[in-house]
């Protein structure tokens, strides 16, 4: 059965701890995992697909039956979960210790074949997370041709040096949607002025590039303009983890759902609000912040010239 927005990632358990000495909690993470949650603020039809261990439904599946978000893309593969043990400290900042390595994360990773089974002629975005790994973009790019939907890559920071930039501009330039933070895109370009970098980012593709700076919001660039989309205050900021994730996936919503490339990214910012307002995601995702996160979107987007 497709869905109209997959999400391709690997999926972990986050085993979180806090200074307060409350009992460590699992729950669920990845970059895909907050990417889907992004997706998860505006469209129920949204669905995870990646190899999953023994134990992660289990441990974590209750938020996925609270919040309604089906569980058929997660895929048992192998032996192992990949559990994160994440140590938070009163600064606020965190310790992320993988019980697997890099090769052991990417072994769950869905296949294309396994993306390839949800999708359909109602599927309208695709979801990636992934270094430069051509094979798979290409891939994808084969699933968008063949089922009319969006794609939306968000780069892996580890390609982002400056020798995989022509490669790399050639695949931003094909996809619907590019996604990369300001830190990782001065890693790619060897430079640290955002104006340079903008303007590089501008001659490389005509597509949407969503260009995320952090607490300041984000720029989108689209058809030859550039937009930018300040950060949404929705209360107290309590952990900004998997932020840059959620705006990214509530991106391709915006674009698949026909809205202009400034509301689409402040629907990113949005959505990264409702992300930041507590510890991992909202442990019940509803109406009530739907329609929140809708009207904090329309609002800004309302006060905010274009330029």
């Amino acid at each position: 059965m497709s869905s109209r927005y997959l999400v391709a990632t690997t999926v972990s358990i986050d085993e979180v701890s806090f200074p307060d000495g409350c009992p460590t909690r699992a729950v669920p993470g990845s970059a895909g995992f907050f990417a889907m949650a992004g997706l998860r603020v505006y469209t129920d039809d949204v669905l995870i697909i990646g190899g999953i261990g023994p134990e992660y439904l289990r441990r974590v599946g209750g938020w996925y039956a609270e919040n309604r978000v089906a569980t058929n893309g997660l895929i048992q593969r192998g032996n192992q979960d990949v559990v994160i043990r994440v140590t938070y400290f009163e600064d606020g900042s965190r310790i992320d210790r993988p019980s697997l390595g890099l090769d052991g994360f990417h072994a769950l990773d869905p296949t294309l074949d396994e993306v390839s089974a949800f999708c359909g002629a109602d599927t309208r975005g695709i979801y990636v997370f992934k270094a430069l790994e051509t094979d798979y973009l290409d891939g994808l790019l084969r699933l968008r041709e063949q089922y009319g939907c969006r794609l939306i890559w968000e780069i892996s920071g580890d390609a982002c040096v400056p020798e995989n930039v022509k490669r790399v501009e050639d695949y931003m330039s094909r996809f619907d949607i590019f996604t990369i933070n300001n830190s990782e895109a001065a890693q790619l370009y060897g430079v640290g002025d955002e104006e340079t970098i903008l303007s590089r980012l501008e001659r490389a593709s005509r597509n949407w590039i969503f260009y995320r700076c952090g607490s300041r919001g984000a720029y989108m660039l689209a058809n030859g303009r550039r937009y930018f989309c300040h950060s949404i205050s929705n209360g107290e900021v309590v952990d900004v983890t998997g932020a840059g994730n959620a705006s990214s996936a509530a991106t391709l919503y915006g674009l698949c759902e026909g809205y202009g490339p400034q509301m689409s990214g402040f629907l990113g910012c949005a959505a990264a609000a409702e992300i930041i307002a507590q510890y991992g995601v909202p442990q019940k995702m509803d109406g009530r912040l739907r329609a929140r996160a809708l009207e904090n979107a329309r609002r800004a987007c309302a006060g905010t010239r274009e330029g």
